[in-house]
This record gives structure tokens, C-alpha cells and sequence, in this order.
């Protein structure tokens, strides 16, 4: 096995005693019932011991009842914890990641021998599956020729199977590079973070970047510090019912290299893109073949560095309930359970609230609201609706991009990088996989708005009548579909 494959990272032996302090090990969940469950990993079999609070999650990530990998495989997990004897004491919910070892380098093709390299590994691309007429195609994998990776997967026989993909550096505590927006990023960050960077110029090209936004005057970024991210996902560009995109939060650390060790908590119900609701890594969320969402759309993510780590823990186990609902039940999203507004109960928790101005307090008992039988389903990727009554000034509370930017105005507010000892902010564009799906790019900024044509519930009304008949025989084709998605080009 190549030298650069991680497995299992043990930080130390504890001389004698049968106790190892570990990082995190990786593997399979296998359920025996009982509660009993079991790490397979690529080192061996591990017994897993946790409190019960820990416990009752793994039945549902061992076996999720809706949704599965297409494949027939297990998802894949990171646990993090303690080794004793044969148990792995956990001390948190595992994380879903794309495949239990890692390998990075530059991506090459062999002519000669007809495959593709990393290093002296032969490596190869894992499953893909066709959505919406596309998959992770060709185009998808010459892309990547050339370019630094963190790759994760697993070994078949001498082969390493990829199954997420993601550039080095772009999610990464080193210092920023230049790019071709750079004047416009100086002269104002935030307009440009939250103007010019949704233009189709941008939003639709080829070039992922990452910028510092502030640093602490004298900060420089050490192993071992906390980092948070929130992220909005772009429209898709192959189907109208996305047009809001996807909202969600995240945390970690900055590993030894100044690359993250990252996850996001991902509050998403039954789809057909293998995504299971839980903690994810950041590889998994973005670049997996299949579950990434970068595969179907551009995304936008916020880094803050210094935030207390205890809060953030607070965050992250808030959200586990609404994780085993999101995995067990298939379930209807509504004004009060949806990704955003979950994410935002969570992070009031660390002390981050939104800047708009009403508060959950007001917004749960405001009977007016509650009565409005709002299917918002496009804040989980898919197509949505919302009433004429939705007061326009709501929509932080339920639609993923005026959350996104109410979050980044309270990250940004003097007197909260203050109060939560934040030392630098940087802003990351990723851009959508290439594949021959067609490009997407912003996410809508309104959901009902009178005098705007190209709202959510416009584009929902589309996607109704060409994508969601009710009549399944009059749905257009993918071909067919091409015509019309151009439309999608006016939200920006």
C-alpha cells in the first residue's frame, strides 16, 4: 500500500497499557443488534463502546432506512476517540466520508499505460450515477488531470479507488493566492461577496478561489485551531426545482500542514443523490462523485478561525436529533423544520445569530406564520413553494441565500469578532464540476416578491409544469429541457 494512504492515525502509544490515544480510525458501521455495534476498517475490527447519547445515532447510520450508497456498499465513517484493548471508545458521532483512506498528490494520466496516477498509484474513479440525464462523466475526470488533490476512497487490490476528489489549498489555512478578482475583492469584500461574485461571469466559470477577508492584526493560523464555516449551495443547472440552493454549517480544525480537517453537520432528507443526513467531511459534502455538491452546482463557503471550540461542539450536538429524524422518516419540510432553520437553532447555541431582525423566539410563536402551509423543499435542493403571505423580510429564517449573508453580517460586525475571539475570515468559491451537465450558478434571493418575474415560486412553477407534471407523460426529457434552462440565467 502506498506510504501516503492514512487509515488508522494513532497519535501515541500509551507504554504499559493496552490504551491508545487515537486521532480518528476509519471504517464501516456494523450493527449486531443489541446495541451492539463494530468499526470494519481497513486495520482490522474494532468493538465500539459509547454513552448512550452517541448510541442512539448508529443504528441509523449502520442502516438508513430511505436512503443508501447506490452502489450496495456502506457509507463510510471517521470515528473519533479512544482505543482500548479491542473497543473504540467514541466521543462524538462519527462523520460520513467518502471512503476509509486518503491519498494526495498531483492527478496524471499514463498514456503508455492507460490509466490515471497519483504519484507511482495507479487510481481510478469510484461509482458515479446519472441524475437528471448526467453523471461524473469523462469530461468530469480529464478535468482533474493535472491538477493537486486530496483524494479519498479506498484500495482495491493495487488499485485506489477515488470517490471524492478536492483541490489542495482551497479549503486550507494557508495564505490566499491571487486571482483575477482580486481588485474588486480589495476595494469591498463583502459587495463582492455578496454581489458581484453571483454574476453568471463568475459564478458559472471555471476558477475556484479562496481570499482572506480580515486577520487579526499579528494572527498567524497554528495546528490545532478551531475553524467554522457556513456554506450556500448554488441553482443547479439542469433542473428548475433547485433554483434556492442549500444552506448548512460546519466546524473543525486546522491540521499539521494547514490543510482542515472539517465537517459539516448536513440536515438533508430523502433524495436520489446517496446524500445521508449527518456529519459530513468537507471532501464528502463537496467532491464526492456523488453526493458532492459541487458535482451539480457552484458553491460559496465563509471560514472563520478562533471560535471557541466548546461552543461549536454545542452546534454540532444539537443538530444530531434532527439527523435521526432526517434518516429515518421521509419527511415533509416546512416553515420550522427545514436545513436553514435547523442550522440556525444550532448556531444560536455557539453564540452566532443571524442579523436579521426577528428572533426564533418571535418567529415560533407567531401564530400567522405557523398557519402558512409553506412546502419549502428547494431550501434541501429540490423544488419548492411558498405562499403570497410570506412577508418577503422572512426569508432569512427558511431560504439558504439571504441566511448565508445574514450569518456573514453577524461574522463580520466589530463587536461580535469581539465577543467570539474570531482572528481571521476567509471567503471560498468553489466551482462546479465540469461534466457535460449544464452549469448552474446563483441561488435565488427571493422567494415571493412582487415585481420580480424570476423569484423561487417562478421558476417553481416551471419545474411543475415540465419537470413535475402531474400528468408523468408530458415531462420533458433532458434534451428537451435544454431549451428552457436558459431562463435560469436571470437569477443572479
Amino acid at each position: 500500500m502506498n506510504t501516503k494512504l492514512l487509515g488508522v492515525a494513532i497519535v501515541s502509544l500509551l507504554i504499559g497499557t493496552k490504551s491508545f490515544a487515537v486521532d480518528f480510525v476509519t471504517g464501516a458501521i456494523i450493527d449486531n443488534g443489541g446495541q451492539q455495534f463494530e468499526i470494519d476498517g481497513p486495520n482490522g475490527k474494532y468493538k465500539i463502546k459509547a454513552p448512550n447519547s452517541i448510541l442512539k445515532s448508529l443504528p441509523s447510520l449502520a442502516n438508513p432506512t430511505y436512503v443508501k450508497q447506490s452502489n450496495g456498499n456502506p457509507y463510510s465513517y471517521e470515528f473519533k476517540g479512544e482505543m482500548k484493548g479491542n473497543d473504540f471508545i467514541l466521543a462524538q458521532t462519527p462523520t460520513n466520508i467518502p471512503g476509509p483512506e486518503r491519498l494526495q498528490g498531483k492527478v496524471v494520466f499514463d498514456e503508455g499505460m492507460g490509466k490515471f496516477k497519483i504519484g507511482n498509484q495507479i487510481v481510478d474513479f469510484g461509482y458515479t450515477k446519472v441524475l437528471n440525464g448526467y453523471e461524473f462523466d469523462d469530461v468530469s475526470k480529464k478535468s482533474f488531470i493535472g491538477k493537486n488533490v486530496i483524494a479519498e476512497g479506498e484500495m482495491v487490490g493495487d488499485v485506489f479507488v477515488m470517490q471524492a476528489l478536492t483541490p489542495v489549498g482551497l479549503f486550507s489555512a494557508t495564505k490566499d493566492h491571487k486571482t483575477a478578482h482580486d481588485k474588486a475583492f480589495n476595494e469591498n469584500p463583502y459587495r463582492f461577496i455578496k454581489k458581484q461574485v453571483y454574476s453568471n461571469e463568475i459564478s458559472k466559470g471555471k476558477k475556484s478561489f479562496r481570499k482572506t477577508v480580515f486577520q487579526k492584526k499579528g494572527y498567524e493560523v497554528k495546528p490545532g485551531e478551531s475553524v467554522f464555516l457556513v456554506t450556500l449551495s448554488g441553482r443547479q443547472g439542469d433542473s428548475f426545482g433547485a433554483v434556492n440552493g442549500h444552506f448548512v454549517a460546519g466546524l473543525g480544525e486546522v491540521k499539521k500542514d494547514l490543510s482542515l480537517r472539517g465537517e459539516v453537520s448536513n440536515a438533508y432528507v430523502v433524495n436520489g443523490k446517496d446524500i445521508l443526513s449527518g456529519n459530513t467531511s468537507l471532501t464528502n459534502y463537496f467532491s464526492n462523485l456523488v453526493q458532492g455538491q459541487n458535482n451539480y452546482r457552484p458553491t460559496y463557503s465563509f471560514l472563520v478561525y478562533g471560535i471557541n471550540k466548546e461552543k461549536l461542539q454545542k452546534f454540532r450536538d444539537f443538530l444530531e436529533p434532527s439527523h435521526i429524524e432526517f434518516r429515518t422518516k421521509d419527511l415533509e419540510i416546512t416553515l420550522d423544520f427545514n436545513c436553514t432553520t435547523e442550522t440556525a437553532k444550532g448556531l444560536s447555541l455557539a453564540g452566532i445569530v443571524a442579523n436579521h431582525k426577528r428572533t426564533w423566539v418571535q418567529r415560533t410563536f407567531d401564530l400567522n406564520h405557523l398557519a402558512i402551509p409553506l412546502r419549502l423543499a428547494s431550501v434541501v435542493g429540490e423544488a419548492g413553494e411558498a405562499l403570497g403571505k410570506t412577508a418577503s423580510g422572512d426569508k432569512e429564517d427558511f431560504q439558504p441565500r439571504p441566511a448565508f449573508h445574514s450569518y456573514i453580517d453577524t461574522l463580520k460586525n466589530k463587536k461580535m469578532i469581539e465577543e467570539l475571539g474570531i482572528k481571521r475570515m476567509d471567503y471560498v468559491f468553489y466551482a462546479q464540476i465540469p461534466s457535460q451537465r449544464p452549469v448552474g450558478g446563483a441561488p435565488s434571493n427571493y422567494t415571493f416578491n412582487l415585481g420580480v418575474k424570476h423569484d423561487s415560486l417562478y421558476y417553481k412553477n416551471l419545474y411543475d409544469k415540465y419537470e413535475n407534471n402531474e400528468n408523468k407523460a408530458d415531462n420533458l426529457s433532458s434534451e428537451e429541457l435544454l431549451k428552457y434552462l436558459p431562463l435560469l440565467n436571470k437569477i443572479y
